[in-house]
C-alpha cells in the first residue's frame, strides 16, 4: 500500500504534528508545502524540484527526499459537526465579546496536572474539588490531574488572599483571579488561582468560584453565552452547576488527538476542511501524527 504523506500546517517550533492521506500503491513519499519547504531548508527550489511538485486540497506540494519521521503516534481524525465545532471554536480559541481572530491559539496541558494547596483551603473545599478534578480527569484520555503535597511538587497553586504569595504576577490584584504559562508549543506547564476569600466568605462560594476557575484552566478556555446557566462553559450563575454531557465532550475534543494539537484558529478550521474532504471523497480518515 501506498502512504502519501503530506503536512498539516501546524509546524509548532520544535514539535510537529502532520498528517497522512492513503492511497493503493506500494511506495511511500513525503511532501510538505511549498512555504513549509522554504522555511524548513532556506534553499530555493529548483526547476527539478518542481517536476515533483502536486496539488492536494489546493496546495501545492513538494517531494521530500531525506524526510525523516519522528517517534510519535498516528491518531485518526475525529470527526465534529459544525454545530459542535463552533461552540469549541468558542471556548477554546479564547474569543472575546464575539471578537474572532484567525490568530487565536488554543493551549493544552501536556503534562500532568499536580495541584498544590494553601493551608488556608479548607479541607472539604479541596476534597470536593479533587473529586470535580478527577471526575474530569477520569474521562477524558490525556489528561492526569491530582494532588501533591509539596509546592516545589506542583504545577498548579490554589491559595486565598493573604497567604503567602505564590504567584508573583498576582501580587497586586485586588480581587480573585488566575495565571497561567505556556510554552511555544501552547502547552500550559503552570498555573495559578487567587481566591478573594471575604469576597467569597463561605466555602459554598469559595468551591464554586475556585470550579469555574479550574475549568477555565484545563486549557485557556472562555465562558460563553450559548449554553444553559448549568453548564459550567456558561457565562452566567447558576447554584446547580453540573458537568454537563456537552461540557465533558468539549473537555474530551479538547484533549484528544484526532486533529492538532496547539494550532491556531485558521489552521484550526482548515485541516478539518481538508479532513472532511478526504473522509468524504474517499471514505478514509486522514491519521494525524504527534510525535514523542
Amino acid at each position: 500500500m501506498k502512504l502519501l504523506f503530506y503536512l498539516s500546517i501546524c509546524l509548532l517550533s520544535t514539535s510537529l504534528c502532520f498528517s497522512q492521506k492513503k492511497d493503493n500503491s506500494t511506495y511511500s513519499t513525503m511532501y510538505m508545502t511549498v512555504k513549509q519547504y522554504k522555511n524548513k531548508y532556506k534553499v530555493p527550489l529548483t526547476k527539478k524540484d518542481s517536476l515533483s511538485f502536486r496539488v492536494i486540497h489546493g496546495d501545492t506540494m513538494v517531494q521530500v527526499s531525506d524526510f525523516m519521521r519522528p517517534k510519535g503516534n498516528s491518531v485518526p481524525y475525529e470527526y465534529k459537526d459544525s454545530t459542535f465545532l463552533k461552540y469549541y471554536e468558542k471556548v477554546a480559541f479564547n474569543h472575546k465579546k464575539g471578537v474572532i481572530s484567525d490568530n487565536t491559539v488554543m493551549k493544552y496541558w501536556k503534562d500532568d496536572v499536580k495541584i498544590f494547596f494553601s493551608k488556608s483551603v479548607a479541607k472539604k473545599t479541596k476534597n470536593d474539588l479533587m473529586k470535580f478534578a478527577e471526575e474530569i480527569s477520569s474521562q477524558v484520555d490525556s489528561l492526569n490531574i491530582y494532588e501533591v503535597n509539596k509546592v516545589e511538587d506542583s504545577n498548579y497553586i490554589i491559595y486565598y488572599f493573604g497567604d503567602y504569595e505564590y504567584e508573583s504576577n498576582l501580587m497586586n490584584f485586588k480581587r480573585s483571579s488566575n495565571y497561567q504559562y505556556w510554552n511555544g508549543n501552547n502547552q500550559i506547564y503552570k498555573s495559578a488561582i487567587k481566591l478573594d476569600n471575604e469576597m467569597y466568605f463561605n466555602e459554598t462560594l469559595r468551591l464554586y468560584e475556585l470550579k469555574k476557575y479550574f475549568i477555565q484552566n484545563l486549557g485557556y478556555f472562555n465562558l460563553i453565552d450559548d449554553f444553559k446557566c448549568e453548564s459550567y462553559f456558561s457565562n452566567c450563575y447558576s447554584s446547580n452547576k453540573k458537568l454537563t454531557p456537552l461540557d465533558l465532550e468539549l473537555i474530551k475534543y479538547h484533549y484528544s488527538y484526532g486533529i492538532c494539537k496547539g494550532t491556531n484558529l485558521k489552521t484550526f478550521q482548515e485541516q478539518h476542511q481538508k479532513a472532511k474532504e478526504t473522509l468524504e471523497e474517499t471514505g478514509n480518515k486522514t491519521m494525524f501524527f504527534h510525535p514523542l
